[in-house]
Parts: structure tokens; sequence; C-alpha cells
């Protein structure tokens, strides 16, 4: 097993989020945190996270889906808010 020696920050905040395991993450790729949503898919997809990753159009349907989950008392991420 080889040890890293650096992360670039948005692989750390995708760690910190793997780490939370949200219920809900709502991801709209802008640049610069577009590589959040990539890292964090990566753990939805290989079953890591039991998260509901959801790609949405825009920052407000973002932040919708967001306020949605929450009013469903569910945990929440939008990806480029941190």
């Amino acid at each position: 097993m080889s040890i890293r020696e650096r992360l670039s920050g948005n692989e750390a905040q995708a760690i910190a989020m793997k780490q939370i395991n949200p219920d809900v993450v709502a991801a709209f790729p802008i640049t610069p945190s577009t590589e959040i949503p990539q890292y964090f898919s990566t753990f939805v997809s290989n079953g890591v996270v039991d998260t509901e990753f959801v790609a949405v159009e825009s920052e407000h349907s973002a932040m919708s889906a967001c306020i949605g989950a929450q009013a469903a008392g569910r945990k929440s991420y939008d990806s480029h808010f941190f």
C-alpha cells in the first residue's frame, strides 16, 4: 500500500463529504468546484456511501433540491456552496 503525499482541496472536500454521508447531494458542475461531485460520484457508484446523487441543471435547482430534502428531514449537500 502506498502513501499519498497530498490531496487537492476538491478531493479533500469530497472525502469530507464521504465521512458525513449526506442523504442527498445536488450537483451542478461549475468551476472551480466541478471536481468535488466528480470525486464524490465515484463513492456513490461504488456503494461506499448511500447518498441519492441528483444531477441538476443550475445553481437554483441545486438549492431547491437541497431545500426540499431538508424540509423532509434529510441531510443534504449542495456541491458548490461550501
